[in-house]
């Protein structure tokens, strides 16, 4: 292995390598920065636009492969980087969200709460992806895909919880208002070469 070889493995292996004068960071380093990019933007939105205060605790950051809530919003994003932003809530924290931000009572979930749900995926989808850009190249947003578990709806059954599996896990970042917590997740890979 000659000496260029050499340094270039010897960084690659500690954290960073150098391509073409560039230094591009591992995926493991890229999720953390786009994690604590997603915490800022989840807390500025919520601040902003749902008049809500959310609570984040770094310590609270955590990989699970396994999720369960009443209601999930998912956003993804296709560039250098690829993966998913996804929310998580309990069928009450999405009725505050709603209420809060068309400032009206929304005692059951219907279309309205539905679609706040998916544009606050999408609101901090669209605020991450704007530091993203700056630091990795440009990304695509897909639309906003809203899931609900069974218990959402006036039929309500024993197990209303959408249980949500991955193979690779999300990033989660835990964000409290009173008793409720909404999690805020990030799946991430880089494209292939």
């Amino acid at each position: 292995m000659d000496h260029v070889a050499e340094v270039l493995f010897f960084l690659k292996n500690k954290i960073l390598f150098q391509t073409e004068g560039h230094f591009i960071m591992e995926t493991k380093e890229v999720k953390k920065g786009i994690v604590e990019d997603v915490a800022v933007a989840t807390e500025t939105l919520f601040k902003t636009m749902v008049a809500m205060d959310l609570k984040y605790d770094s310590s609270v950051l955590a990989e699970e492969t396994y999720i369960q809530s009443d209601i999930s919003g998912f956003v993804s994003f296709m560039g250098k980087y690829h993966g998913t932003v996804g929310i998580f809530c309990s069928k009450e924290f999405a009725l505050k969200i709603a209420s809060s931000m068309l400032m009206e009572e929304m005692a059951e979930v219907n279309a309205d709460v539905i679609d706040t749900v998916g544009e606050i995926a999408n609101m901090i989808a669209g605020n991450v992806k704007t530091k993203i850009t700056e630091d990795y190249g440009e990304m695509e947003l897909s639309v906003p895909i809203v899931m609900l578990g069974n218990g959402t709806e006036t039929n309500e059954k024993e197990n209303p919880l959408i249980s949500h599996y991955t193979k690779e896990p999300w990033m989660l970042t835990n964000f409290c208002l009173d008793d409720d917590i909404f999690k805020v997740g990030l799946l991430l890979k880089e494209l292939a070469g």
